[in-house]
């Protein structure tokens, strides 16, 4: 009997010690500031919770590599192609090893590389790297470059994503100049005027009527801005919070939809200026995609003002662009998201298809009717086209249509029902590489 006593004292002590100790470990990982609250002992139990998914990460391939042994290396034509289409370029960016991301400008459609460049991750990283980001990798981390813009001198600007790094690199892959005075994501798009138009997120956000006067919930919520950079110098010249464009244009509603808030609510991922003035927008507008709220919208920055808005039928979207003087296409992941980390009750991914989807699709919005079509279904439904995350396209001058097929890493040209094009960078005979946004490129 005294034995059963203590056996049944050390069970509990171990059920209460394992408590106690995710108790501290969860903290941890919550704490604002880990180094403050715990000091060494913090460092070291972060550590030793890191330290199986590590060595696990160690045996795995890589992030970026994406399982495929069929696909033919570089641009494959799949069909006949007209001999009198002139075909824009096309900029791709890919990794074939760890801190070996390359760019690499195309002829289309024959595939004959015009220009590589080779950024040296390692020191960007290094000059980039800012204690004040609260969302910042640990140093020495892999950054994945995205969505480069070529300027006239064969000079790329581009953002990591993941940290607080903006950059313009040389054609010889020299640093021209570097910011990291804020999280700088997503899309980079060259307006009208020569200045350039970047996603950008503020360490820390401003004050909005929702959110606790609280430097922990200001340094949490991600306050996307809509910004305006000087591309001789990344200098900002004009910076506007969307949380706050929406309030002040009267729909703030969409920040806390069902009185509910994440830290992410908006979700800023492409700007897209307008070159020309139409009827329904002028030079210099720009058109806004925001994927936490299903959410395009006209925006004016001279009269900080809405022209246009609507929330779907797409969802979870990436990439809206201008195409003639009344329409607009929209590319729809069409996914569907469980926000509950804590204890997910439908679903353990983040982002799924739901039942009655499982591709991506290409939404054009006519101004003039106000409709909705979807032209490309028969080409995204036979390519199975479906990356829950990022996503690209565009419709090109003679009516086909570019499409990155992102988590898949494979691009497709092709017309309304059939593909034309296929493009994938391999890695090895089991293997290609995840792309980074990749974007025509005007002759």
């Amino acid at each position: 009997m005294k034995r059963l006593r203590i056996l049944f004292i050390i069970v509990v002590g171990i059920f209460l010690y394992s408590i106690a100790l995710s108790s501290f470990v969860r903290n941890l990982y919550l704490a604002p500031d880990t180094n403050a609250q715990w000091g060494i002992a913090g460092d070291a139990v972060k550590f030793m919770a890191n330290l199986p998914s590590q060595v696990k990460q160690a045996f795995e391939a890589p992030g970026f590599y994406v399982g495929n042994s069929t696909a033919k290396d570089g641009l494959t034509l799949v069909s006949q192609v007209s001999d009198t289409v002139d075909y824009p370029n096309l900029l791709v960016s890919y990794k074939t090893k760890p801190f070996g991301q390359e760019f690499e400008l195309l002829e289309v459609p024959s595939g004959a590389s015009i220009r590589k460049w080779a950024p040296d991750n390692a020191e960007l990283f290094e000059r980039a790297f800012n204690e004040a980001d609260p969302r910042k990798p640990p140093k020495g981390s892999d950054l994945h470059f995205m969505h480069a813009l070529m300027l006239k001198d064969s000079s790329l600007i581009m953002n990591s994503q993941i940290t607080s790094l903006l950059t313009r690199i040389g054609k010889d892959n020299s640093i021209m100049w570097i910011s990291n005075d804020r999280n700088y994501h997503h899309t980079s798009e060259l307006g009208p005027d020569g200045t350039v138009w970047v996603c950008s997120r503020p360490f820390q956000a401003t004050q909005l009527p929702f959110l606790p006067d609280t430097e922990e919930a200001r340094s949490a919520f991600m306050d996307d801005a809509l910004t305006r950079i000087d591309p001789d110098t990344g200098e900002i010249l004009f910076e506007k919070s969307v949380s706050q464009i929406l309030i002040e244009n009267g729909y703030g509603g969409l920040i806390v939809q069902k009185g509910q808030i994440i830290s992410d609510p908006i979700h800023l991922n492409d700007i897209q200026p307008a070159y020309s003035t139409t009827e329904y927008w002028n030079r210099g507008d720009l058109l806004v995609s925001c994927r936490n709220i299903s959410t395009v919208f006209l925006y004016r920055p001279s009269e900080d003002k809405i022209l246009w808005i609507q929330q779907g039928p797409w969802q979870n979207q990436h990439d809206a662009d201008f195409v003639d003087g009344q329409s607009i296409s929209i590319f729809g992941n069409d996914i569907l998201r469980e926000e509950s980390t804590i204890d997910p009750k439908i679903t353990t991914k983040n982002l799924f298809f739901p039942p009655s989807g499982g591709t991506n699709e290409i939404y054009l919005y006519n101004f003039e009717n106000d409709s909705v079509t979807t032209p490309y279904s028969k080409l995204m439904e036979a390519e199975g086209i479906n990356t829950t995350t990022s996503g690209r396209s565009e419709i090109l001058a003679n009516g086909d249509i570019f499409v990155e097929d992102t988590n898949n890493g494979r691009i497709i040209i092709g017309d309304s029902a059939r593909s034309k094009m296929e493009y994938v960078k391999r890695i090895d005979d089991e293997h290609i590489s995840s792309l980074f946004w990749s974007r025509m490129i005007k002759n």
